[in-house]
């Protein structure tokens, strides 16, 4: 038996805040994730031409150094330094084509069954969320029970959804729990956190990709933007395979292709 709220009302409130912000989440998740599905081919095209041209500056910064110097450049050496500069850089890139690949794979449901998802992730949450049911992070199974909502939720996965709900009823009747109001110390103040979160959420990024992807001149608007973006670093690339040019010797010891390993 837990212990009954001394004020039902603002328990209520407080319940009420915490599922309006985990659904704020999810809809900053399927934000981003539409504008990666939307979005993903030319974001990564950008970043992966961005790429070569810091490999190429690196590579131009390099060689002034030797000629500033007054020595020989010494290939090797340079390619071995600029490729573990790059690493972070490639790792990044292999991130977000795998992200833009998943995000690609996505399928929607229908608003019937996006619908349930959201009713029965409700059911679950006022049962097992740590916040309303401190019991839940004190037993393994209620806790992992709570997990698997959370991913389902976040990936509308309904059928999995449907499962975790009749998986956690047995596990709250094999526990003797039952529905209680736990007393939340300092409720008005959590509220209040609460509430700011929900308005930082809805005023930043990935929420407000929402605009965007409900906006077909905005969308097309967005996607001459990247375009644009991308032009001007192919543009960029090549002035810097001009200028290092002047470092070629004549057997042509320079790989151009280094930002593309």
């Amino acid at each position: 038996m837990g212990i009954i709220s001394i004020d039902d009302e603002k328990y209520a409130k407080y319940e009420r805040m915490i599922l309006e912000r985990d659904r704020c989440r999810k809809e900053a998740k399927l934000a981003e994730t539409g504008y990666i599905h939307t979005f993903g081919d030319l974001i990564t095209a950008v970043f992966k031409q961005k790429i070569e041209c810091i490999s190429l500056k690196k590579m131009l910064s390099y060689c002034l150094s030797y000629v500033n110097r007054n020595e020989n450049i010494d290939l090797n050496n340079v390619l071995i330094k600029i490729k573990v500069e790059m690493t972070q850089y490639h790792t990044q890139l292999k991130e977000m084509i795998a992200e833009n690949e998943m995000c690609k794979k996505l399928e929607k449901i229908s608003e019937s069954d996006a619908l349930r998802v959201k009713q029965i992730y409700r059911r679950i949450a006022k049962k097992l969320h740590p916040d309303l049911n401190p019991q839940t992070e004190q037993h393994e199974e209620l806790l992992e029970l709570w997990q698997r909502n959370v991913i389902a939720y976040r990936c509308n996965n309904l059928e999995e959804l449907e499962a975790v709900e009749v998986l956690t009823e047995q596990a709250l009747a094999n526990l003797g729990q039952e529905k209680t109001l736990v007393d939340i110390p300092d409720i008005d103040e959590k509220i209040e956190e609460i509430r700011k979160e929900i308005k930082k959420i809805k005023s930043t990024d990935p929420y407000l990709y929402r605009i965007i992807l409900n906006d077909n001149e905005l969308i097309k608007e967005k996607k001459r933007e990247l375009q644009d973006e991308l032009n001007e670093y192919k543009e960029y690339t090549e002035q810097l395979k001009r200028q290092l040019k002047e470092f070629v010797t004549d057997e042509g010891m320079f790989n151009w292709t280094i930002g593309q390993n």
